[in-house]
C-alpha cells in the first residue's frame, strides 16, 4: 500500500504543537510525531463532514501479525478506506503453532474454543496494525473500516454465495486440489511455494530428509506374457492407485500394445489397460506413464477423456488426508515418504524395479507456504465456481482500456490469469473463516444452499469454510455503498504478486454482480526484497517490522524476538545468523518520515524492489535534518525583519528560484499522475538540497552576516514563497516533519496544508527556461572551480579571479550571466571579472574547462592568495617526492631479491613482475609531474 494521502482538506482549527517547540535546535523525531494519532485521525473527521468523490481501498493486511516493509510501501479529495482480512489459512496456521508451544492442539479443542483463540489473536493483531499504520502517517478513514469476518461483511458473503449457486455458477464437484496433510486443508495456488531440489535429490522438510525428484523405472508385465514395458514415475508410492498406462498414439514403440493390459507385481490382481493419449510426452522418461487419477491432475484429465474404457473400474486413493498410506495392504498407516522407500524395496524383491533414470532432473517440489509440508494432489469433492464468463469479460475490460493498469506491462499478469479459466475451488477444510452456507440432507442425499434454514430437519451444515479470496473479492462491492458515486474515479493499489488471486477476482465479481468494473485504475507495486534480492520471509529472518525503523531496535532485542516467535528451531537459528550479519549494531531510530523516504526512493512500479532499508532510512533522516536546518534559517531571516510582509525583489537569483519552483511543481505533478512516486520525491529532494540549500541560501548568507536588512527582507519573502508550496508537496511523502515545520515557521494552525495551493497552473507565470539555462552555466563554473581546487588540494580560502570565454554559438544573455555570477560564484571562491568572446592567453591565467558547455574559464590567483597557493603546491611536490622515494626503495628491494642467488625461481619471477609494475608506475608519475 502506498502511504500517500493528498486530501486537500482544510482541517479543524486545533493546535498540534506548542510554541515552545520552536526552540528545539536539532531535528527531533519524538517532537514531530508526538500527536500522530490525532493527526492521522483528521481524515476520518473530514470524511464525515463532506461527500468525498475519490475513493480507494487499502489492501487489507492479514490479521496474522504485524506489518512488514512490503505493506509500508504502499490533488483530489480522497477517502482512503482501511480494512483487515481474516486470512483463514494464515491465521489458523499461526494460532496452531502458538497452541503447540503451550502444549495444546486444535484437535483437542472444540470448534468454539479454537475460534475463540483465533478471535483473540485477530483482535490483538488488527489493533497493532492500526497503530502501525497511524504511526507511519497513513490518513485513513477508520470510521469506515471493514473486517472480512464482521457481521455486515459475512451476510454479504453468504448472500453472494447463494446467488451464484442459484445461477449455477457455484456447484459441487470432484477435481484435483492442492492438499496440505499437516494443515488438513485444500490450498489456493497462492499458498503453494516451489522449492528447488538439490543435486543429490534430498530435501529437508522439518526434521525429515526426503528423497524427491527422481525418475524411478518400474516394470509392468503384459498380461499373459513375460514381456514388459518400463514406466517412469517420480512417485512409486502411488502405484497402488494406478488405473491404466498411457502412451502417445504416435509413439512407434507402443503401437502394437495399445488396448492390451499390463500387471504390476505389487498389485497382481489388477489389470491396467494401455491407452493412447496425446498429453503423454514421448521424449520424457520412457514415453509410458502410469495413470493415477486420484493423485495427479494430468492423470485425472486423461482418465476423464477415457472414462468409458473404465466402466468396470473405480478410482481409488492410496494416500489419505493425513499423508498416510492406505489401500496398500502391508504399507497401510505408513507415512507417504516412508511408503515410497518401502515400495521401492518391494519392487526390487519382485524383480519389477529397473533403476533410476539418471537423465531425468526434476527442478522443484511444491510445499505449503504456511506449514512447509509437501503438497499432496488429491481428488476431492468440493465447492467450485465457474469463472469462464466473468474472466472473459474481465479480460475485455483491460484490453479495451476500461481498466488501466500501471505499469502497463504488468497487465499481462491479469490477462494471463483471465485466460486460465479453470474452476475456482472455494472449499477450505478450516475452522477459521466464513462457514459455507450449504447443508446436506441425509435422508434425500442432496445439498441445500440457502441463507436461512428454518423448519428443516435432518440437515447438517458443511464443515468447510470459504476460500479467503472469495470474501476479499467482494471488498469493493461492500465498501462502494454509494450508487451515485462515479466508479471511474476509484483506484486500486496492491502488489503484483497477488494481482491474479485478488485483483482479478475483484474485477470478475464486480462485473458479474453489478455489471460494472470496481475501479478504473490499478497500480501494481513491486515485490519488496532485502538488499540481497531475497523475498521477505520470516524463516530467513529478513522481514523488517516498520516500527523497528521508526523506533530503532538493539540487536539483542531483535534476536530475543526471533527466539520467542512461532518459527521452528532451525528456522530461528538461520534467522538469527542472518540478522546478526545484516544488522550487527541493530537498527538506528529514524522515524516515520525517514522510513517513507527510504521506501519511496525506489521505483515502486518495478517488479522487484531490493531495499537496503537501514542505510536509505539514514539518508532520509539526514534529509529530515536538512529540512529542520532550512526552517531554522528561514526563522533567522524572519527574526531580522521588523515587519513580516511580502517584499518584491529585482534580483535574478530570486527570479531564478521561483522559476525552479514552478518547474519542480509541474514535474512533481506529472510524476504523481503517472504513479512515478520515486521520481516525484527525487525531484523534490534535489530541488531542496541543490537549488534551495546549496545555491539560493548560500547567496543570502553574506546579507545575513553584514546585516543587510533590505536584502534580508527580499530573501525572506522569496524563501517563504518557495518553502510554502514545497513543504505542501513534500508532505505527501514525509508528512510529519513537513507539517510540523509548516505550522511552526508560518505560524499556521494544524491541518492548514492544502494541496490546492500547489496546482502547476498557479505558478506557470514564474517559468523562465532561459534564466534556468543561464544558471546551469553559472553553477557549472562554480563546480569547475571546486573541482580544480580539490585536484590541486588548495585551501577553500584561496580566491580565484576568472575570465569567462564563450566559444562557439551561444544564446546566453551576458548581462544575466554577470548578475547571477555576482551572487553565486563567490560561494565557491570565484569572482568572474569579465565575459568575452575570445581571450588572449595570459601567463597569469590557467585554463579551466567547464564540462557540458562551450566555454573556458580562465583563472587567476589573487595576489593576496598567491603565497598560500605556492605553499600548497610545495606541499604537493614534497608528497610526490616522498612517494617517489618509497617507490624507489621498493624497487631496490625487489632487485635485491632477484640478484640473490639463493632466491627460489618462482620468487624471482614474482619479484621481476613486481619490479616491472613499479617501473611503469614511476614512469607515469614522472610524466605527470613534468
Amino acid at each position: 500500500m502506498i502511504i500517500i494521502s493528498r486530501n486537500g482538506i482544510r482541517r479543524p482549527r486545533r493546535c498540534f504543537y506548542s510554541t515552545a517547540s520552536s526552540s528545539t535546535s536539532s531535528f527531533n523525531i519524538d517532537e514531530v510525531t508526538r500527536n500522530y494519532e490525532e493527526r492521522t485521525n483528521f481524515a476520518s473527521e473530514n470524511y464525515r463532514k463532506r461527500g468525498t468523490f475519490y475513493r480507494m481501498i487499502l489492501p487489507p493486511p492479514n490479521v496474522t501479525g504485524k506489518l512488514h516493509l512490503g505493506h509500508a510501501l504502499t490533488g483530489n479529495i480522497a477517502e482512503w478506506i482501511p480494512g483487515f482480512d481474516h486470512a483463514g489459512i494464515a491465521t489458523q496456521a499461526v494460532v496452531e503453532k502458538m497452541l503447540e508451544k503451550s502444549g495444546k492442539s486444535r484437535k483437542s479443542m472444540s470448534r468454539a474454543e479454537f475460534l475463540r483463540e483465533c478471535e483473540v489473536w485477530s483482535d490483538k493483531c488488527s489493533s497493532e496494525i492500526q497503530r502501525q499504520l497511524s504511526r507511519m502517517g497513513a490518513s485513513l478513514n477508520w470510521n469506515n473500516k471493514y473486517y472480512t469476518l464482521d457481521t455486515e461483511f459475512s451476510k454479504f458473503v453468504e448472500k453472494t454465495f447463494c446467488r451464484l449457486y442459484k445461477e449455477e455458477l457455484i456447484y459441487r464437484g470432484e477435481r484435483i486440489v492442492h492438499w496440505c496433510p499437516k494443515l488438513g486443508s485444500t490450498l489456493s495456488s497462492q499458498e503453494v511455494d516451489k522449492i528447488d531440489i538439490p543435486e543429490n535429490g534430498i530435501i529437508q522438510i522439518g526434521n525429515r530428509k526426503i528423497s524427491a525428484g527422481k525418475m524411478h523405472n518400474v516394470k509392468y508385465y503384459i498380461d499373459g506374457s513375460e514381456e514388459y514395458i518400463i514406466v517412469g514415475t517420480t512417485r512409486p508410492e502411488t502405484i497402488f492407485a494406478d488405473i491404466a498406462i498411457a502412451v502417445h498414439p504416435n509413439d512407434p514403440r507402443y503401437n502394437n500394445i495399445i488396448g492390451k493390459s499390463v500387471i504390476n507385481r505389487l498389485i497382481p490382481n489388477r489389470k491396467l489397460l494401455i491407452i493412447a493419449d496425446e498429453a503423454v510426452l514421448m521424449n520424457k522418461g520412457t514415453g509410458a506413464v502410469k495413470i493415477t487419477p486420484y493423485h495427479d491432475p494430468l492423470d485425472f484429465e486423461i482418465y476423464q477423456r477415457h472414462e468409458s474404457n473404465f466402466e468396470n473400474s473405480s478410482i481409488i486413493e492410496c494416500i489419505d488426508k493425513d499423508g498416510k498410506m492406505k489401500n496398500t495392504g502391508i504399507f497401510d498407516g505408513l507415512d507417504r515418504f516412508e511408503g515410497r522407500e518401502k515400495t521401492i524395496e518391494q519392487l526390487k524383491l519382485l524383480e519389477s524395479y529397473s533403476g533410476i533414470d539418471e537423465t531425468f532432473k526434476s527442478s522443484h517440489v511444491n510445499i505449503c507456504s504456511r506449514t512447509g509440508d509437501i503438497i499432496e494432489p488429491r481428488l476431492m469433492e468440493q465447492w467450485f465456481m465457474d469463472v469462464k464468463d466473468m474472466y472473459q469479460r474481465s479480460k475485455e475490460a483491460i484490453e479495451t482500456g476500461k481498466i488501466k493498469i500501471f505499469p502497463e506491462y504488468q497487465s499481462h499478469r491479469l490477462i494471463d490469469w483471465f485466460e486460465n479459466q479453470e474452476p475456482w475451488c472455494l472449499s477450505r477444510q478450516l475452522l477459521w473463516g466464513h462457514r459455507i452456507p450449504a447443508y446436506y440432507k441425509n435422508l434425500e442425499g442432496k445439498w441445500i444452499v440457502a441463507e436461512n434454514i428454518e423448519n428443516e430437519k435432518d440437515l447438517v451444515q458443511d464443515e468447510d469454510v470459504l476460500d479467503t479470496w472469495f470474501s476479499s473479492s467482494l471488498v469493493p462491492l461492500i465498501k462502494n455503498n454509494s450508487p451515485q458515486q462515479n466508479p471511474s474515479l476509484q483506484l486500486m493499489e496492491t502488489g503484483w504478486d497477488i494481482s491474479g488471486f485478488w485483483v482479478s477476482r475483484m474485477i470478475g465479481m464486480s462485473l458479474k454482480l453489478t455489471n460494472d468494473v470496481p475501479f478504473s485504475q490499478v497500480v501494481l507495486h513491486g515485490l519488496v526484497r532485502d538488499s540481497e534480492g531475497r523475498k521477505m520471509s520470516k524463516s530467513l529472518g529478513n522481514v523488517i517490522d516498520p516500527l523497528d525503523i521508526l523506533d530503532g531496535i538493539k540487536l539483542e532485542d531483535m534476536i530475543k524476538r526471533l527466539k520467542e516467535s512461532a518459527l521452528g528451531k532451525k528456522e530461528i537459528e538461520l534467522a538469527i545468523a542472518d540478522t546478526e550479519k545484516r544488522f550487527p549494531e541493530g537498527i538506528r531510530k529514524c522515524g516515520p518520515d525517514a522510513l517513507r523516504f527510504a521506501l519511496l526512493k525506489y521505483d515502486i512500479l518495478s517488479s522487484d524492489i531490493p531495499l537496503d532499508i537501514s542505510n536509505v532510512a539514514l539518508e532520509g533522516l539526514k534529509f529530515c535534518n536538512k529540512l529542520w536546518n532550512l526552517a531554522a534559517y528561514y526563522e533567522q531571516l524572519s527574526s531580522k525583519c521588523e515587519v513580516i510582509k511580502d517584499v518584491d525583489s529585482d534580483k535574478l537569483i530570486d527570479e531564478w528560484i521561483m522559476s525552479r519552483l514552478s518547474s519542480t511543481i509541474t514535474q512533481v505533478d506529472e510524476n504523481m499522475k503517472n504513479y512515478s512516486l520515486h521520481l516525484a520525491l527525487s525531484t523534490l529532494h534535489q530541488f531542496i538540497n541543490s537549488d534551495i540549500c546549496d545555491i539560493y541560501l548560500e547567496t543570502t548568507k553574506r546579507a545575513l552576516w553584514s546585516n543587510d536588512l533590505n536584502r534580508i527582507a527580499e530573501a525572506r519573502s522569496s524563501l517563504q514563497r518557495v518553502l510554502q508550496p514545497t513543504l505542501v508537496q513534500l508532505s505527501a511523502f514525509m508528512p510529519f516533519v513537513t507539517e510540523y515545520l509548516y505550522e511552526r515557521i508560518f505560524a499556521r494552525e494544524k491541518g492548514s496544508i492544502n494541496f490546492d495551493v500547489v496546482k502547476p497552473s498557479l505558478f506557470i507565470f514564474h517559468r523562465n527556461p532561459e534564466l534556468e539555462k543561464v544558471m546551469h552555466l553559472v553553477t557549472a563554473l562554480s563546480a569547475a572551480t571546486r573541482s580544480l581546487r580539490q585536484k590541486l588540494e588548495l585551501s577553500p580560502k584561496l580566491v580565484f579571479r576568472g575570465v569567462l570565454e564563450l566559444t562557439g554559438n551561444q544564446d546566453f544573455s551576458v548581462s544575466d550571466i554577470k548578475m547571477l555570477a555576482k551572487d553565486v560564484t563567490p560561494v565557491s571562491g570565484l569572482e568572474v571579472t569579465e565575459i568575452v568572446g575570445s581571450f588572449e592567453k595570459d601567463r597569469e591565467y590557467i585554463a579551466c574547462p567547464v564540462p557540458g558547455h562551450n566555454c573556458v574559464l580562465w583563472l587567476k590567483i589573487e595576489e593576496s592568495s598567491r603565497n598560500a597557493f605556492l605553499e600548497s603546491l610545495d606541499k604537493q611536490l614534497e608528497k610526490t617526492k616522498q612517494r617517489k622515494n618509497q617507490f624507489l626503495a621498493k624497487m631496490e628491494s625487489y632487485q635485491a631479491i632477484i640478484d640473490n642467488p639463493n632466491t627460489k625461481p618462482s620468487n624471482v619471477q614474482k619479484s621481476r613482475r613486481k619490479l616491472e609494475e613499479f617501473s611503469k608506475s614511476c614512469g607515469k608519475c614522472s610524466r605527470r609531474n613534468r
